[in-house]
This record gives C-alpha cells, sequence and structure tokens, in this order.
C-alpha cells in the first residue's frame, strides 16, 4: 500500500496581484500567469502529519514569483470541510472555506481541476495528486468516506474538467505503471506525467528542490519542469538511506502515438505463451519489480530479459519486443533510482501470477482499459 493524504484544504502557492484586470471567485482574485502549480491534497487518512510537518514547509520554502501559482487542495482527517490555502514564500493563508468533501471520489477529483483552472488562470497547468497509491488498483484513499479513485474514475475526472494538464503528478506510491499511462492518455488531457513506480518515502515529493527551477524561470517548458521534478528528487533522496526509491517523468504523447508497438507486443506475448512460459518465467525473475518482489514488474527491463532468453528465436516476437523497449526508453524523458532501483527504466506493468491474478483478474478486467484494449489481459489469464 501506498502514501496516503488528506484534507479538504485547497492550498495555494499564489502570487496574486491586486491590479485592474483581475477577476473574483469565490473572493480570490486572479490573472494569467505563465504556470499554476495545483495540488489535490487527501490528507483525510494517516498521512495529515505529512502534509503539515513535511510537505507544506517545503512548499513554503519555494521562491516567491508574481508568475507562479502554486495551489493545493486539502482534505484533512482531523477536521470537518476543505479550505483553499494560498502560500507564498514562508507563509499559508486560508482564503476559501468549502464544505467537506470525499477525496476519494473522481468526482472531487474533477471539480478541483475545474476550479483550480478558473480560480488561477494560467498558460501552463501542473496537477499533482497527493495520497496513498496502489497503482491502477486505486490512488487517493479518503479513510473518512473509505473510498478512493479507481482508475474509471481518474479518467472520467481528467476527460471530463476538459482542461488541459501540461504536467501529471503523483506524490504517491506506485503510479508509474503502463496501465495509468494509458489511462491518461485516453483523456487526450495530459502532456507529460511524473511518478514513482516505488514506494514514495513519507516525507514525499521535495516541492522546494523540484519547483525551484520554475520559480526562478516561468518560461520552462512542461517537459523541463518534468525533468526538474526527477532531478530534484535525485538530490533530496540520493544522500539518504532510501534504497528502494525511484521517480521518471514520461512523455505522454510518446506512448499515445506509437502505442501500436505496445499493442503488438501484448499480441506476441498472448500468441507465444503456450511456446516459452519457461523462458517469460525466467525473465520475470530476472527484472526489476517494484518493493523486490511484488508484480509490478519493470516494462522495459522485462523486455530486456525476455531478449536475453536465448530460447526465444521467433523472429515477430523479438522484433516486437525490441520495438516495445525502445518505445519506452523514448517516452521516459528523466528517471532516477536508487541503489535496490538501478535497473527500473521508467514504469511498471502489472504481470499479475497465482493467487494475484486470481484475487485481482476481475478488477483489472473490468477497472484498466490497458487490460482488455491490448492482449495483456488474455496473456496473463494464459500464462496464470
Amino acid at each position: 500500500m501506498g502514501r496516503i493524504r488528506g484534507i479538504c484544504i485547497a492550498a495555494a502557492i499564489s502570487i496574486t496581484l491586486m491590479m485592474p484586470g483581475l477577476f473574483m471567485v469565490q473572493g480570490v482574485r486572479a490573472e494569467t500567469v505563465s504556470w499554476t502549480v495545483a495540488l489535490y491534497v487527501n490528507a483525510d487518512n494517516d498521512l495529515e502529519a505529512n502534509w503539515d510537518d513535511d510537505s507544506l514547509p517545503m512548499l513554503e520554502n519555494i521562491p516567491a514569483n508574481a508568475d507562479l501559482n502554486i495551489v493545493a487542495a486539502v482534505d484533512r482527517y482531523s477536521e470537518d470541510g476543505c479550505d483553499l490555502v494560498e502560500i507564498t514564500y514562508g507563509s499559508s493563508q486560508v482564503v476559501t472555506s468549502y464544505s467537506e468533501k470525499n477525496f476519494g471520489d473522481g468526482a472531487t477529483l474533477q471539480w478541483f481541476i475545474t476550479q483550480m483552472d478558473t480560480m488561477y488562470p494560467s498558460d501552463n497547468l501542473a496537477v499533482v495528486i497527493w495520497d496513498h497509491g496502489g497503482g491502477w488498483k486505486w490512488v487517493s484513499w479518503d479513510q473518512g468516506d473509505d473510498d478512493d479513485i479507481y482508475m474509471p474514475e481518474l479518467y472520467s475526472a481528467i476527460a471530463n474538467a476538459g482542461v488541459y494538464i501540461d504536467v501529471l503528478v503523483f506524490d504517491a506510491c506506485n503510479m508509474a505503471m503502463m496501465e495509468v499511462i494509458y489511462e491518461v492518455s485516453l483523456t487526450g488531457k495530459v502532456d507529460k506525467f511524473v511518478a514513482s513506480q516505488e514506494s514514495v518515502p513519507l516525507d514525499g515529493f521535495p516541492y522546494d528542490l523540484m519547483l525551484t527551477p520554475l520559480a526562478q524561470d516561468t518560461s520552462r517548458t512542461p517537459a523541463q519542469v518534468a525533468v526538474d521534478m526527477v532531478n530534484g528528487f535525485e538530490t533530496y533522496y540520493d544522500p539518504l538511506s532510501f534504497t528502494e526509491v525511484a521517480l521518471s517523468a514520461v512523455d505522454v504523447a510518446t506512448i499515445s502515438n506509437s502505442f501500436s508497438t505496445i499493442d503488438t507486443w501484448t499480441d506476441e506475448m498472448y500468441d507465444h505463451v503456450g511456446d516459452y512460459k519457461k523462458q517469460m518465467a525466467a525473465a520475470l525473475r530476472a527484472s526489476h519489480c517494484a518493493w523486490s518482489t511484488s508484480e509490478y514488474v519493470d516494462m522495459a527491463d522485462l523486455g530486456d530479459n525476455l531478449l536475453a532468453q536465448s530460447k526465444i528465436t521467433d523472429p515477430g516476437f523479438r522484433t516486437a519486443t525490441t520495438n516495445m523497449v525502445s518505445l519506452v526508453d523514448d517516452a521516459v524523458i528523466a528517471e532516477w533510482g536508487a541503489e535496490k532501483c538501478l535497473d527500473a527504466r521508467g514504469f511498471t506493468i502489472w504481470f499479475g501470477v497465482r493467487w494475484g491474478f486470481n484475487w485481482y483478474a476481475d478488477q483489472y478486467e473490468t477497472d484498466c482499459s490497458f487490460a482488455t484494449d491490448t492482449s495483456w489481459f488474455a496473456f496473463l489469464d494464459a500464462y496464470d
């Protein structure tokens, strides 16, 4: 299980100028700036203290820039209601309060995206989902409502909000997965994707290190901001004792534009499971997996280990696997992993086997577009 966060507070790190031409929305003045960074902070669970003790101070440490809004929606476990909080360098201020909301409901995420786009208009938008994560299974657990966001809800929230997200970020465990990237790609509303295939420590993201380059230069592109976030994560965690931490930035369009390459690879896996099951099992054992023993296997590393199996000789299979690995490597624009994640290459794919497949198969088939839009579910069913 990944981290969880909550509090009905929309926290916004924003520098707002009181000038003619600004408009008021629920008491908040806003003008169009270069960037808005909007955090969906679900601290309605056991991560509430980590928002106050770790994430918020890091956000308050970001240099001020009038061309940058940093906005967060926060839902606390210890309090009812939600607040809009603006954070400037060294301080934060609640500017608007809302009634209690279920941050484990995709409809709330949709509301948040549209509110932030309206209240803090900008040329570029980064959305951060802050909470526990479970990969394709769920994200953003609201303990008060005992609810979390599943992949169909994530898709609907982004698609129905109709707001283009330049950088979608998950400060939550295990969200760097093929299944999650594919789901958000279907919306056509996401450019860059930043997440970890591993656990995110309780310290969370070092926002000051990740976003200070943007605060110093708001002309930075979405790709540069995504890479900055990976670099800042590395700077913070590399000297520490954590060995199973990683972060990556992915260009969603690269995956979308060449998705037939991945589709073909899943077809080849399914078509040849009877021929090469032993070799596939050996490749799986040799590949990097999140948490070392889980079924979240690094996709590119799996591909390389399949190609390393000399008994896999079918030319179509080998070509499809080579092309898949090349596409993944092209899509990952930045990646860092600690000591036990040196073979991590960007994102994982669910390789459910035995009890794991039996336990989650129905949810996987129902909730993951990737599972049924490709041959991957059929492959897992045949493999198991």
